[in-house]
């Protein structure tokens, strides 16, 4: 890989390039890793290099890459809350074997805070319980704790006992708690097969929203729906007090995606007004669905379960393999969380928030 900074069109100022061999921790009084695991490689995390295009191939070849892990996203972040990402490509014999976005932030001068939140992430041929325990333990290297430095991480590996020892091993700490939980939906299955995996009510829904006489705009930059659609979430959002990103981070991901066709905005027409709206975003062979508003009319007429399944399809027309239906909350929001699992997404919970 070529020794080049990476800069985000020249928009994200990115941290003096660091590199240098992670191994093996020498002996000591860590915790053991689960029964059967390999000892760790030697890996090293390289930061800040490279190309664009580069990182995008790279993305692309972790399938179930997340948003969170997308230059897009770092750099809309930093525009808007002015969290600074670092960018690490993650190598094995000087070959890269997957990626790694951090982002940081100054508090009173003094205090150090760092996040990562769902990643790393590695190419299918890595993704071995070895390979995660020497990247942890390279990033708690990279990343300590202290007084003046406070780091959290959000990794993305299922809620096992094996991946929590994986952890502790690497020197990280579980922050009590519930993991995140979301939902992933295969879409190398056929259009049949898709289909026939929606849950029964969800299906009815989708054949009653058909016959209603709905139309579909498609909208693949965000140049002519993101306005209005932005309008109605933020009134949407005020009135019922639920969390989600700001319409001005929206904004800035539209700005920041747009050109690397990863912006797609679906709205249902009845009668001549729109009456719901979707938006999603794309990062390497997998996309996420960030907001969406449905109003009264929209409800009758089961508009979101047609814009979901419409824009199913189309993410499976570009050629993106998984479909993130965003985090899910049984208990504070079970009739949102009844209604993704609908859609017959694979269920995952996150091993946790670790410091």
């Amino acid at each position: 890989m070529a020794r080049q900074r990476i800069m985000a069109r020249g928009r994200v100022p990115l941290h003096t390039p660091m590199a240098g061999p992670m191994s093996t921790p020498p002996p000591g009084p860590s915790p053991a890793l689960p029964p059967g695991t390999a000892a760790p490689p030697a890996i090293r995390i390289v930061w800040d290099v490279g190309t664009v295009p580069e990182w995008y191939r790279l993305l692309a070849a972790c399938p179930r890459s997340t948003l969170t892990q997308g230059f897009g996203y770092s750099a809309a972040q930093f525009t808007v809350e002015g969290w600074k990402p670092r960018l690490g490509v993650i190598e094995l014999a000087d070959k890269p074997i997957g990626l790694v976005v951090v982002t940081e932030k100054r508090v009173l001068g003094l205090i150090r805070v760092v996040r990562l939140h769902r990643g790393p992430l590695l190419r299918p041929e890595a993704q071995k319980p070895a390979v995660y325990a020497a990247v942890l333990k390279a990033l708690r290297q990279a990343y300590p704790s202290g007084p003046l430095r406070w780091t959290a991480i959000v990794p993305e590996l299922p809620a096992t006992d094996e991946n929590a020892a994986l952890l502790r091993w690497a020197g990280w700490s579980h922050v009590k708690g519930p993991g995140y939980r979301t939902l992933w939906l295969d879409l190398r299955a056929d259009e049949a097969a898709l289909r026939a995996g929606l849950a029964q009510k969800w299906r009815n829904a989708l054949h009653q929203a058909e016959r209603a006489g709905l139309t579909v705009e498609i909208d693949r930059d965000g140049t002519q729906q993101l306005g209005w659609l932005l309008e109605q979430y933020a009134k949407d959002r005020a009135a019922k007090g639920y969390r989600g990103p700001s319409a001005r981070l929206v904004t800035r991901l539209r700005t920041a995606m747009h050109g690397d066709g990863d912006i797609l905005l679906l709205r249902a027409i009845q009668d001549g007004q729109p009456v719901a709206g979707v938006l999603l975003l794309g990062h390497g062979k997998a996309a996420t669905y960030q907001i969406g508003w449905t109003g009264a009319e929209g409800r009758r007429s089961r508009a979101h379960n047609l814009l979901l399944w419409r824009a199913a399809l189309e993410l499976k027309r570009q050629g993106r393999l998984w479909f993130d239906l965003g985090g899910i909350l049984p208990d504070q929001a079970p009739g949102v969380t009844a209604f993704k699992r609908g859609m017959g997404g694979e269920e995952e919970e996150l091993v946790g928030v670790w410091r």
